[in-house]
């Protein structure tokens, strides 16, 4: 009996350890996992973990099912390497855990499914992704370990095979269900949101995990009908663009006027006064008319990209954002068309560069240079608190801009300033008292007077490009009609009874989404009307412009000739008709390019687009120190390319009180008192973003006393 005991002992720990282990393994380890990817990732976001378990539990149950399940798909095999595979399984997450973060700190966006397509998606700009080799390697070798040592010391033991195919099945079809929404849709349940305006959002309040499943699923675009390598060849040999012969070519600009439309849309009955009369008068006297945004109250990027690139927002799916999800490699554009006729391409925006991650999505669509917020001379610091950033910012930049390159300038400029929210204004001297529920009035009392300060600056815009030597064209057009905090004050029967149901109604949709645009030439302008979808912009302007285009604006040229310039809207092509022969080609050249196998890279005779390795931030390449004047008790530091709120460093990243004087020619004067300066240490400017990312700096310098 003595002799039994022992052996009954062992075989009883053995069976304890091989149960703990297993529990540990199917439900332990992906809670582990799942925790300390949230932990990791949490670093680089506003909402701490225990604060997104308690705000969004069952948001958070569903990640932890997820991790249930993707883990105990490996049970089906034997106990030792389904404790291997969980291991690697593990760590895997974990580093993609940390890969988040780092992209988030970035480019302010989680990875995508798309960014495995290149990994260079995980470089920043001037601040590119440097993994630490060592710790890599650190990593590798403890899993490593521990998978050797699971084979090694795992004991032995006999497995229920029914209890793990039955785990295995009732994973996988979790798997499914989540994956497919059939029969029903477990994300929908608990409202996970498509936070497509600020991708990070999703993050903070989907879970990692959970929002990447929802954006990877949004990512499987099926193929149009017909897509294939001879599709797309048939397209290179069908659309060719012609060449030009013009020999003064404009500089030309694209103005997106955020929120902008034509206030007395709202019922002229309503206004004292025409509170945008130079937009009227340009309206009448230059090519002009109706323009179908694909959006409303939001989503400005589809509308860029539409006029960028000349494919559509209505090819791709509900509630995405092409930017966001689609732009990881170049794309032909406007911009490359320009850039292969000599001209210089710009784009300009007064607010974060990270936003709609244009930093990056400017690069692929061929500008020369990105001139965000960070980099111009605003009032006030973005997000300081006094809201957006004014249209004489915008007008200032681009009016310096084309007065500093050498050649013909391209810019695409999207101004900020009548960004929501429009706080309701008791007064305006727009808008009569009594045609409109005091609620109504007020809401558009707010958004006239950014209408009309946005077009006080389009007519000094003008002004100022009429008084230079050379040509322009300007292409004017809003993004998006606004929103309200009630729009049905404002929309509906409570208020202007423009649009009760803008969802559904075809007449009432019309109504909020289509808006006036023009196109002005400095020489040689005319007034003629054109209805279109903002798709057309790009191959209209180099037509005006007299530059060669691409195989897209070809299509888009023949659109024209047949009068088919409005793409018809998804949900109402009843009404609207079927999307042409040529749309359908559009259609194959766009899935190919952004979702596809990209046959036209090799097909498309004119297709040229690379990443340019010269593109910059910022109005100037590079910033430097000039020099210092000595004064009495300060310093005035000359710097070229600094804006004014850049940081002044020392050497042992301490921040240093600076004033800016102002700013000429690119030389940017800086005030800094002498008792703030250690003449022995050295100094450089910085420019951030609202991240902390340094996405331009000077060399070091010293100042010398007298």
């Amino acid at each position: 009996m003595s002799g039994l005991e022992p052996k009954k002992n062992e075989k009883l720990r053995r069976k304890l350890i091989i149960k703990f282990l297993t529990v540990f393994f199917i439900i332990g380890l992906p809670i582990v996992t799942l925790i300390t990817s949230e932990l990791i990732v949490r670093e680089a976001l506003d909402m701490p973990f225990l604060l997104w378990t308690s705000e969004f539990t069952k948001r958070f149950l569903i990640n932890l099912l997820l991790m249930i399940a993707l883990f105990n798909i490996f049970y089906i095999l034997p106990r030792k390497f389904f404790m291997a595979a969980s291991i690697l399984a593990s760590g895997t997450l974990i580093f993609f855990a940390f890969a988040n973060k780092l992209k988030l700190e970035l480019r302010n966006s989680p990875i995508t499914i798309g960014d495995f397509a290149l990994f260079n998606e995980l470089r920043g700009l001037d601040q590119p992704l440097e993994i630490n080799i060592f710790f890599l390697i650190a990593i590798l070798l403890a899993i490593g370990i521990t998978i050797v040592a699971i084979f090694l010391l795992t004991p032995n033991s006999k497995e229920n095979w029914l209890i793990k195919i039955g785990g295995f099945f009732i994973s996988l079809s979790f798997l499914y269900i989540l994956w497919t929404d059939y029969p029903i849709s477990p994300m929908s349940t608990v409202k996970f949101e498509n936070t497509w305006w600020r991708q990070e959002l999703g993050t903070m309040r989907n879970g990692l995990y959970g929002n990447f499943v929802m954006l990877a699923k949004q990512n499987q675009i099926p193929p149009p009908n017909h897509y294939s390598k001879e599709s797309i060849q048939s397209i290179a040999e069908r659309y060719k663009p012609l060449k030009s012969e013009a020999t003064e070519r404009p500089n030309v600009i694209f103005l997106m006027s955020e929120a902008f439309t034509d206030p007395l849309h709202f019922g002229s009955q309503h206004f004292t006064q025409d509170p945008i009369p130079n937009f009227r008068n340009l309206y009448n006297e230059s090519l002009h008319g109706s323009m179908y945004s694909p959006e409303f109250g939001g989503g400005t990027a589809n509308v860029e990209f539409e006029a960028l690139t000349g494919f559509s927002r209505q090819f791709l799916p509900d509630n995405s954002i092409a930017y966001q999800s689609y732009v990881k490699r170049p794309l032909p554009s406007v911009a490359y068309s320009f850039r292969k006729a000599g001209y210089h391409a710009t784009a300009i925006h007064p607010f974060y560069g990270w936003y709609y991650q244009r930093q990056g999505v400017y690069r692929h669509l061929g500008f020369n240079q990105f001139i965000s917020g960070e980099f111009m001379d605003l009032d006030y610091t973005l997000g300081s608190g006094h809201g957006y950033p004014k249209d004489k910012h915008l007008t200032d930049t681009i009016l310096s801009q084309i007065k500093y390159t050498k050649e013909r300038d391209f810019i695409h400029a999207v101004s900020v300033e009548a960004h929501q929210p429009y706080r309701p204004l008791a007064d305006s001297k727009f808008l009569k008292i009594g045609t409109l529920p005091d609620s109504t009035r007020m809401y558009l009392n707010a958004y006239t007077e950014y209408m009309y300060s946005v077009d006080q600056e389009l007519g000094r815009l003008i002004t100022e490009l009429k008084s230079l030597n050379e040509p322009s064209i300007l292409v004017f057009f809003g993004d998006h009609y606004p929103t309200f905090a009630s729009n049905h004050e404002v929309y509906g029967s409570l208020g202007t009874n423009i649009a009760n149901n803008m969802l559904s109604d075809y007449d009432d949709f019309l109504n909020t989404h289509v808006l006036p645009y023009f196109i002005w030439k400095s020489h040689g302008n005319s007034s003629s009307e054109l209805n279109l979808s903002p798709s057309q912009f790009s191959a209209l302007s180099l037509e005006m412009a007299g530059v060669q285009g691409n195989t897209v604006t070809s299509i888009q040229d023949e659109l024209r000739k047949q009068k088919e310039t409005v793409i018809p809207y998804k949900t109402f092509q009843s009404q609207m008709g079927n999307l042409t022969k040529e749309m359908k080609d559009l259609q194959l050249l766009q899935y190919d390019l952004l979702h596809g196998k990209r046959y036209s890279q090799n097909q498309l005779s004119d297709y040229t687009p690379k990443t340019s390795e010269e593109y910059f931030l910022g109005q100037y390449k590079t910033m430097e120190f000039i020099g210092a004047t000595d004064l009495s008790n300060h310093y005035n530091i000359t710097a070229f390319g600094v804006p004014r709120h850049a940081n002044l460093i020392n050497e042992n990243n301490k921040k240093i009180e600076s004033e800016w004087q102002g700013s000429e020619k690119g030389n940017a004067v800086f005030r800094v008192n002498k008792k703030d300066i250690d003449t022995k240490k050295s100094y450089h400017f910085i420019v951030h973003d609202s991240r902390g990312n340094i996405l331009k700096t000077t060399k070091p310098f010293k100042l010398e006393a007298n």
